[in-house]
């Protein structure tokens, strides 16, 4: 009769516990669900060197792609440093027009200022590739650009879709 009693105890037990995994799975899941929403929200918080640091790593580009100092967005854009508090750019070389252009401007006004500096970059860049390497006009022809409160983006690579969702 012992035995049968134990035979019981244990199988019990063993119910329990597989009750309580179905529980903790639940709560994980939950949990995984909170953590997804935590990452699109810290996804949205990104600065302008995050974004641009994630536009670089998740893209794949043609051309190798280098950062630029704030004196060569000045001199290439005609952005000067008051007129944003965080910015990346990465250009490639001269055989593409791949390039990735991330602003957070000191305000509204300066917002307005690096778009149309975004914009005249990429005019300057049709002009210089559409006698050489008309292929890198797609890129420009369809380019993401996209202004969020005072954040401003640009990407010039070959997966537009990407690009937006990253940028959000």
């Amino acid at each position: 009769m012992n035995k049968k009693r134990l035979l019981i105890l244990l199988t019990a037990a063993v119910m329990a516990m597989g009750a309580f995994a179905g529980c903790s799975d639940k709560e994980n899941d939950d949990t995984d669900s909170g953590d997804t929403a935590k990452a699109a929200q810290a996804d949205a918080d990104m600065t302008a060197s995050q974004t641009a640091a994630k536009l670089f790593s998740d893209i794949e580009y043609v051309d190798s792609l280098g950062e630029i100092s704030p004196e060569m967005i000045e001199k290439l854009y005609g952005i000067s440093s008051d007129k944003y508090s965080d910015a990346k750019v990465y250009v490639g070389g001269a055989s593409t027009a791949e390039e990735i252009a991330c602003f957070d401007a000191a305000d509204e006004t300066a917002a307005q200022d690096i778009k149309a500096a975004c914009e005249a970059r990429i005019a300057s860049q049709i002009e210089a590739v559409k006698d050489y390497n008309p292929d890198e006009l797609d890129k420009l022809n369809d380019p993401v650009l996209v202004t969020k409160g005072n954040s401003v983006y640009m990407c010039l690579s070959n997966d537009n879709d990407k690009a937006k969702q990253i940028i959000g």
